[in-house]
């Protein structure tokens, strides 16, 4: 069955990127993006995305704002954070909103695509820095 994706970031090239990048991840539509809060989130509520990825660092609202939001009103979305904001209050937030993946941008776009997989197919996914920093916090 064929799943929707919505990208929320504000980095032009990154969009025109993922927009191309996406084509090869089977059972994906990819619905477009938006590259200010407000606006992905207008969007959002619109289009139903089965998928968001967002980041957390966005104008006009930030992705955990955004995060929160969707949370609330499209709880079957699955929220996949893509980010290069790595720090405990936004760890701390995403866990508390269920972010299905974490994935920093660090790690690149094939760690972005085995997120992407990893939640099409219902399941969580942190990339290996956020692991680490679960761990800790879970220790803590």
């Amino acid at each position: 069955m064929k799943k929707t994706l919505f990208l929320i970031e504000d980095e032009d090239l990154l969009c025109e990127l993922f927009a191309e990048y996406v084509q090869i991840i089977p059972n994906l539509v990819y619905l477009g993006d938006a590259r200010d809060g407000a606006t992905a989130v207008k969007k959002c509520f619109e289009l139903h995305p089965d998928i968001v990825i967002v980041d957390i660092r966005m104008p006009e609202m930030n992705g955990l704002e955004i995060l929160q939001r969707l949370h609330e009103h499209l709880p079957e979305t699955k929220i996949i954070i893509f980010s290069g904001t790595v720090d405990d209050d936004s760890l701390r937030l995403a866990m508390e909103h269920e972010t299905d993946a974490y994935i920093e941008k660090a790690y690149g776009l094939d760690e972005l695509k085995r997120g992407i997989e990893y939640v099409m197919l219902g399941r969580k996914y942190y990339s290996p820095g956020i692991m680490r920093l679960l761990t800790n916090y879970q220790m803590s």
